[in-house]
């Protein structure tokens, strides 16, 4: 059989591996090295005329060569326990020739290390009891007489074979031993070597593995998230254009109507302005809804700017008092703070969004108030102007705060069916309090009302608006 090439340790390769790979070098230094030995052996027994000293150990050799040559087709376990059991026979060999003056202890002693490399652990306690058991025995029998020495050690002193033997002997088992050992601690340190940067590298994977599976999980929170955002929009949708549907169609069949009637001959004089104010008002109806459509639209695309001047808080309120008064009914009262309005407060904004915010904010008090009041005011601090519009309405629910001012969004959906209305007041105003640099909020309790907070900052930089 070829020697075996030397291979690179990989972390695919056992510990049984490794030893297998030894075990054969052992066995190939016992066929290379081994069989001089026995000759010489064989030599030496013939001097000192103990010849079946030489002639057993060489027979209890022939195994080894049998394996040597077929040593694939042994198991491990075979292979192993048979060179162990041909070292401790040796042994025996030489302590029955030549007591504990020859070889035999060198030879036991191999054949214990030679175990604790290759064994298992049950194993090993076999071999090692056996043999210090031989060697104990055989010192018994040799102290009490019932052996007696078969060697004149006086003779195999001068005898050149029987020096050269144990030379070759010694330094074959010792150097046997040591390389096997430098071997198989140096490939297994080299296995562990390999396995922690193994165990490096695979905690490096992990934690990559750990890190795309919370972003896979972050990815799809927001997938879900976006899923339901779109199923809301899509619902939000369908509800606006039903709301549109219903709030474009009333207005119309006001204006096509009454104005079918007003063709009609003999109508009353008060019939005709009847009919034209009904005209009037569905038009005007008609074409708010259309300005908040416009409106939401125009916000949508993020390019509108404010056009900044100077504006007189406590002119700008009363003008609103005096525009809403004229549309609010006898059951509601519209009331401005106007005993706690400090003199000359001016602040820098767009006095057109502003009246978009503030009316928006006005009507939908109006809408949702059937009695009661409706309060404008305001408090300042150092760098800003809050005002409020207080009213004693129907409030809003808790779980509908967060998205009252979405688009085509009111707190109920059945709100715009008692109410109407597309739901895009709040949300143009939201949209253009943003624009502006101010900052909204509500209060509200359902069954007492709400308060719309609106925070307008006094001064602007220019950069809010890119």
């Amino acid at each position: 059989m070829r020697i075996l090439k030397e291979k690179d340790i990989n972390i695919k390769d056992t510990v049984l591996e490794i030893k297998d790979t030894l075990l054969y070098r052992i066995y190939l230094a016992i066929g290379i090295i081994g069989i001089p030995t026995i000759l010489l052996g064989i030599i030496s027994s013939a001097e000192l005329k103990i010849n079946i000293v030489g002639i057993c150990s060489a027979i209890t050799f022939i195994p080894s060569l049998v394996v040597l040559l077929k040593y694939r087709k042994f198991p491990y376990t075979i292979k192993s326990n048979l060179l162990i059991a041909t070292l401790v026979t040796i042994g025996i060999i030489n302590l029955y020739g030549g007591a504990i003056f020859g070889a035999s202890l060198m030879i036991l002693l191999t054949s214990i290390g030679l175990s604790t490399l290759l064994l298992d652990k049950k194993t090993t306690y076999f071999w090692v009891l056996t043999s210090t058991g031989v060697i104990f025995i055989f010192g018994l029998l040799f102290l009490t007489g019932t052996l007696e020495l078969n060697v004149d050690f006086i003779r195999s002193s001068v005898t050149i074979s029987s020096w050269a033997t144990a030379i070759l002997l010694f330094l074959w088992l010792g150097g046997l031993f040591a390389i096997s050992f430098n071997y198989l601690f140096g490939k297994l340190n080299n296995k562990i070597n390999l396995i922690h940067k193994n165990e490096i590298k695979l905690e490096k994977q992990n934690k990559n593995l750990l890190k795309l599976l919370e972003e896979k999980e972050k990815n799809s929170k927001e997938l879900l998230a976006a899923k339901l955002k779109a199923e809301e929009s899509n619902n939000l949708k369908t509800e606006f254009l039903h709301n549109m549907s219903h709030e474009v169609r009333t207005p119309l069949n006001g204006i096509v109507g009454f104005s079918r009637l007003l063709q009609k001959e003999g109508l009353t004089k008060q019939k005709r302005e009847d009919f034209t104010e009904i005209i009037i008002n569905s038009g005007l109806k008609l074409q708010k809804i259309i300005d908040d459509i416009v409106e939401l639209s125009l916000l949508n695309t993020k390019q509108q700017q404010a056009e900044l001047g100077e504006i007189d808080i406590n002119k700008f309120l009363t003008e609103l008092h005096l525009i809403f008064s004229l549309k609010i009914s006898d059951n509601v009262k519209l009331v401005l703070k106007s005993k706690k309005f400090k003199k000359n407060l001016i602040i820098t904004s767009d006095h057109h969004k502003l009246t978009k915010i503030f009316g928006n904010i006005i009507e939908n008090a109006i809408k949702f108030t059937k009695e009661g009041s409706i309060e404008i005011g305001y408090w300042d601090t150092k760098e800003t102007v809050t005002i409020y519009i207080k009213d004693t309405g129907i409030g809003i629910e808790n779980d509908s705060k967060s998205k009252i001012f979405e688009r085509f969004s009111q707190a109920d959906t059945s709100i715009s069916d008692v109410y109407g209305g597309l739901g895009l007041g709040l949300c143009i105003a939201k949209e253009n309090t943003n624009l502006v640099g101010g900052d909204i909020s509500l209060d509200s309790e359902v069954g007492k009302g709400t308060t719309f907070y609106v925070e307008l900052p006094k001064t602007h930089k220019t950069d809010i608006f890119k």
